[in-house]
C-alpha cells in the first residue's frame, strides 16, 4: 500500500467547514477604554493613530501548525514525496472555485482523521486500534496587552494618573495559541512602532499611550489605551510670618511661621522643615512655634514634596529670635539727697528714663506715678507733682517685637520723699546788747549766731551778708566790728536746694565808751609846777555822756587806789573821801561805762596847798 501525504493549502475565503472539536475554552475578551474616556480622547484632539495592517497566515513552529481560523483550507494529497510527484485534490471539481474551500470550525485545535491507523508494513490495523489524527489548530483570537510603568511614583486621584521622573513604560502580552508575533506602541498619536524593550518617559505633561499586540497568523488586538500625566515639577513653597516680625528678619518669641505651597499638576503631597541645623520634619499644617529657640540667629529650611516625589530644591527663611526684654535705668536731675534709705528731691528735680535693646531695637517707655494704673508714654524728663512727702514712680520698657521689662521703680526699696518746704533760719545775739526805742545796739565784741533747721532733707548751708555784700557762708557765731548802722541778710538752703526767702535786720554797732568830763568846785588858786593848785575844800564833780547808748555807771580812783562807783549826782569831796593833806599832789582816774559796757577812761592831776 502506498503511502498518502495530504497538503493543507490555504488560499482564500470559502464557506466549507471541517469537522474538528475544541479542547477548552478560551477567554477573548478585549479591555476596550470606557466610551467617556475615548469621548475625552476625541474632544482634546489627539491624533489617534492607525494600527498597522497584519496579515492573516499559518504559522507552524515545534508545538503545532497554527492558521487564522478565518482563513480557508483547500485540501491535496500525493502519493510521493520526490519532487515533480502528481497532487491529487480533494475538492469536487478539479478546477477551485470559491465555493470550495474548507473553514475551521472549531478554536483551537483541529483534526483531519482516519479512523485506524495501519500498521506501514503489515497494511493491518494496529492492535489496540488508535486513531490516526492530523491536527491543524485554528486561531482567531488576538493577544491580550498589558502595561505597566515604574521606576516612579504613582498618584491615581480616580480621575487622573500622575507620575514623576524616571518613569519607565512596559508592555507584556499574551496569546493563548500561536504566540504573540509582536507589541505595538504609539506615544501622543504618533505611528505605531514594534515595542522591543521597556520605554523610558521624561517629557512633561500629558500624554496617551496606544498599543496593542498581533499574533503569529496575523490577529492584531483592538488598540488599547492609557492616559496619564507626567509630572517633572516640584512644589513651589513659601513661609509667612504671623505675629511681631521688625525690620524684615527680628521676631518675637510669640511670632509663628506659617509654610505654604502649590503643586501645579500631581499636587502637594507634604511640606518637611527643620530648625538649623535640625532633621527635617512633616509640618502638621500647625503654626511653627520659635518659642524654645534660643535668643540669637536662626534658620529654618523647608522644602515641598508633590504627590509624586518631586521635591522642591530646599529654601531657607533666616531670622534673629529676640527673646531679650530692653534695658532700663533711671536718672535723678538736679536736687537730691541720699540719707539713710531715703531720697529726697524737689520739685525741681527732673527725671529720665533711659533705654537700650539688644537687637529689635526699644519701641517705647512708659512710667507712672504715686501708684497709678495708667502708665503714661515716656518721651522728655518728667517732674512729679508739686506735694510734700512719699512719691513712687513706676517704669518699663518694651521692645519692637514686644518684648517688655517688668515693672522698674526709682525708688527701689527706699524711700522717695519730696521736700518742697525750705529751711528756716533764727538770730541770736550772744553779748551785750541794748535796745533803743526802735534801734538794737550791739558792740563789736557781741557774737551774731544763726540756727537753721530743716525737717526733711535738713540744711546744706546758711548765709548771711553785711550791707548788701556778697554771702558768706556761715560757719559759726560771728562779730561785726564796724561801727554804726549795719544790715544783716540771712538766709539757709537745704540738700535738695530748698531756699529759705532773705531773712534781714538792722543793728547799730556802738564801739565808744562814754565822754567824761570833771568839774572843780572853784577855781584854781595858783600853780604848783605843771598843775593847778586847789584849796583843800575843793569838791570834784564828775560827769559821762554816751552818744548812743547813754552811761550806766561811773568810777573812780585816787592815787591809784580801788575803783569806786560814783553815784551820779553826786559830788566827789575828796577832803572827804580822803582828808586831803595840804601839800598833797593828786591823780584822779575816772572809768565810765555804758550800756553796752563800753568803757572810757581819763585821768587827771592836781595840787592841793595854799596859795
Amino acid at each position: 500500500m502506498k503511502k498518502i501525504l495530504f497538503t493543507l493549502t490555504l488560499l482564500g475565503l470559502c464557506s466549507l467547514f471541517l469537522y474538528g472539536q475544541s479542547p477548552q475554552t478560551l477567554n477573548t475578551e478585549i479591555i476596550l477604554e470606557e466610551p467617556s474616556s475615548i469621548d475625552n480622547l476625541m474632544a482634546s484632539n489627539t491624533h489617534i493613530p492607525t494600527p498597522l495592517d497584519h496579515e492573516k497566515s499559518v504559522y507552524v513552529d515545534n508545538s503545532g501548525t497554527y492558521v487564522n481560523k478565518s482563513l480557508p483550507l483547500y485540501l491535496n494529497f500525493t502519493t510521493s514525496k520526490e519532487e515533480g510527484a502528481a497532487v491529487y485534490s480533494l475538492n469536487n471539481e478539479e478546477e477551485v472555485h470559491e465555493e470550495d474551500p474548507l473553514f475551521l470550525d472549531t478554536e483551537g485545535p483541529n483534526y483531519i482523521r482516519s479512523k485506524w491507523m495501519v500498521d506501514p508494513e503489515t497494511k493491518e490495523y494496529l492492535s489496540p486500534k488508535r486513531e490516526v489524527k492530523y491536527e491543524v489548530i485554528a486561531d482567531s483570537k488576538a493577544p491580550i496587552s498589558k502595561i505597566s510603568f515604574d521606576g516612579t511614583k504613582l498618584h491615581d486621584n480616580g480621575v487622573e494618573a500622575f507620575y514623576g521622573k524616571n518613569l519607565m513604560m512596559h508592555l507584556v502580552a499574551n496569546d493563548t495559541y500561536s504566540g504573540v508575533n509582536n507589541i505595538y506602541y504609539s506615544l501622543d498619536g504618533e505611528t505605531f512602532h514594534p515595542y522591543t524593550y521597556s520605554v523610558p518617559l521624561s517629557q512633561e505633561g500629558q500624554h496617551i499611550v496606544y498599543y496593542y499586540s498581533a499574533d503569529n497568523v496575523g490577529n492584531p488586538e483592538e488598540v488599547r489605551t492609557s492616559t496619564f500625566k507626567i509630572d517633572l515639577t516640584s512644589p513651589e513653597s513659601g513661609a509667612e510670618w504671623k505675629g511681631l516680625v521688625y525690620n524684615e528678619n527680628i521676631i518675637s518669641p510669640n511670632t509663628t511661621l506659617r509654610l505654604y505651597s502649590e503643586d501645579a499638576m500631581s499636587g502637594l503631597d507634604h511640606i518637611e522643615f527643620a530648625y538649623d541645623n535640625s532633621a527635617f520634619d512633616v509640618f502638621q499644617y500647625q503654626p511653627i512655634s520659635v518659642k524654645d529657640l534660643k535668643d540669637g540667629e536662626h534658620v529654618i529650611h523647608y522644602k515641598g514634596i508633590d504627590l509624586v516625589d518631586n521635591e522642591e530644591v530646599e529654601k531657607t527663611i533666616s531670622f534673629y529670635v529676640d527673646k531679650i526684654a530692653p534695658e532700663i535705668n533711671h536718672t535723678i536731675n538736679g536736687d537730691q539727697y541720699i540719707d539713710g534709705n531715703t531720697i529726697y528731691v524737689s520739685p525741681r528735680t527732673t527725671f529720665s528714663i533711659t533705654s537700650s535693646d539688644n537687637k529689635a531695637g526699644v519701641k517705647q517707655v512708659f512710667y507712672s506715678t504715686n501708684g497709678g494704673h495708667n502708665f503714661t508714654p515716656y518721651s522728655n524728663e518728667f517732674t512729679l507733682k508739686n506735694e510734700l512727702g512719699e512719691h513712687h514712680i513706676s517704669y518699663n520698657a518694651s521692645d519692637n517685637v514686644n518684648n517688655k521689662t517688668g515693672n522698674k521703680t526709682i525708688e527701689g526699696s527706699d524711700i522717695l520723699f519730696m521736700d518742697n518746704i525750705s529751711p528756716s533760719t533764727s538770730l541770736e545775739y550772744i553779748g551785750e546788747e541794748f535796745e533803743h526805742r526802735d534801734t538794737l545796739f550791739i558792740t563789736s565784741k557781741t557774737q551774731i549766731k544763726l540756727t537753721s533747721s530743716d525737717t526733711h532733707s535738713k540744711v546744706r548751708e546758711t548765709f548771711f551778708a553785711l550791707n548788701g555784700e556778697s554771702d558768706k557762708t556761715y560757719s559759726g557765731a560771728f562779730n561785726v566790728n564796724e561801727d554804726g548802722f549795719q544790715t544783716l541778710s540771712y538766709h539757709a538752703i537745704d540738700h535738695v536746694n530748698n531756699e529759705e526767702g532773705s531773712n534781714e535786720v538792722s543793728f547799730f554797732v556802738d564801739n565808744e565808751g562814754p565822754e567824761i568830763y570833771h568839774n572843780m568846785s572853784i577855781e584854781p588858786i595858783g600853780k604848783h609846777g605843771e598843775f593847778d593848785v586847789y584849796p583843800a575844800f575843793t569838791k570834784v564833780y564828775l560827769g559821762a555822756t554816751d552818744k548812743h547808748v547813754g552811761t550806766e555807771e561811773i568810777k573812780y580812783s585816787i592815787n591809784g587806789g580801788p575803783l569806786t562807783l560814783y553815784s551820779s549826782g553826786s559830788n566827789l569831796d575828796i577832803s572827804e573821801k580822803e582828808h586831803l593833806k595840804r601839800d598833797q599832789h593828786y591823780k584822779i582816774k575816772v572809768v565810765a561805762i555804758d550800756n553796752l559796757g563800753n568803757e572810757s577812761t581819763k585821768s587827771f592831776e592836781f595840787y592841793v596847798g595854799q596859795h
